[in-house]
């Protein structure tokens, strides 16, 4: 059957998923930066296995925890390094 012009349509499941896409998007991204400092700082050395699981822990997605462990790195708070199995790791400096 043929709508007339200007009938409005019924909602969709479709409706439903772009809905929440949108939502999803306003979502604003934390800074986590200082509380990713303050677990490496408490722990000395952290794998970068054991940061991960951290921030994944707190709900973090991998570009926030990124973005945190690049403004520490770019603030010389932390540095990363190599341990002796050649395993990525960050320290706290100072």
């Amino acid at each position: 059957m043929a709508r007339k012009r200007g009938e409005a349509r019924g909602p969709t499941l479709f409706d439903f998923v772009e809905v929440k896409k949108q939502e999803e998007k306003r979502r604003e991204a934390r800074d986590a930066s200082e509380e990713l400092y303050q677990f490496i700082k408490s722990a000395g050395r952290v794998s970068k296995e054991e940061a991960a699981k951290w921030a994944k822990n707190r709900g973090l997605s991998t570009a926030e925890f990124f973005k945190a462990l690049e403004n520490l790195l770019s603030q010389r708070k932390i540095r990363k390094r190599l341990d002796d199995e050649g395993n990525l790791i960050y320290e706290a400096v100072g």
